[in-house]
């Protein structure tokens, strides 16, 4: 029998492709993953953008509702990150020129055709770490997290005490925990160009 949290770590190495294709065939486990996968991302845009949290996720629930639509003329999966940053954007632009939202700074100082492609790279960067941190995993993830993913800076004290860790094994846990993550990101970059 396998254990709960194999098929979960299972699930989580599906690549894009075939997480597609498994939405395109019904596979609702396929859909909670892709969802779970590119949430944050979706979500981020329009907060980033200043639109409030409501808005922010009428703009989550029309993504996805459209890409569920698109989801048979997908041709590059691999180009999944990018389709789902420009494809926010112009909704989120669009839910701000319908003033269905308190913010209009959207609709009046970003370009509605698309984000620049130095903004669609550090957010596809973005994603690929997020990506790599939930299949790297426990521990792991949770102090680089706690490291590197959180708001300002956190010390070594704080982490210590809400990871239950000793101060002296952070630094050398966290060298430990970027060596495999570099891996997961080689791995992750040579599944996802097949």
């Amino acid at each position: 029998m396998t254990h709960p949290g194999n098929i979960r770590s299972e699930l989580h190495r599906r690549v894009d492709y075939e997480l597609i294709c498994a939405c395109r065939s019904g596979d609702e486990e396929a859909w909670r993953e892709l969802v779970s996968r590119y949430g944050r991302l979706v979500f981020s845009i329009p907060r980033r953008y200043g639109l409030s949290p409501q808005a922010s996720e009428d703009v989550f629930q029309e993504v996805f509702a459209i890409l569920v639509r698109q989801l048979p003329t997908i041709r590059n999966p691999t180009g999944l990150p990018k389709w789902l940053i420009t494809t926010t954007h112009r909704v989120s632009c669009r839910i701000s020129k319908q003033g269905r939202t308190e913010s209009t700074h959207v609709a009046d100082t970003v370009d509605p055709h698309g984000p620049p492609p130095e903004e669609i790279s550090r957010w596809e960067r973005q994603q690929l770490v997020r990506e790599c941190l939930r299949r790297l995993g426990g521990r792991c993830e949770e102090l680089l997290t706690a490291l590197y993913m959180g708001r300002g800076q956190v010390g070594y004290e704080e982490i210590s005490r809400s990871l239950d860790m000793p101060i002296g094994s952070i630094g050398p846990t966290r060298a430990r925990c970027l060596q495999k993550l570099l891996e997961i990101m080689e791995d992750y970059g040579s599944e996802q160009s097949l």
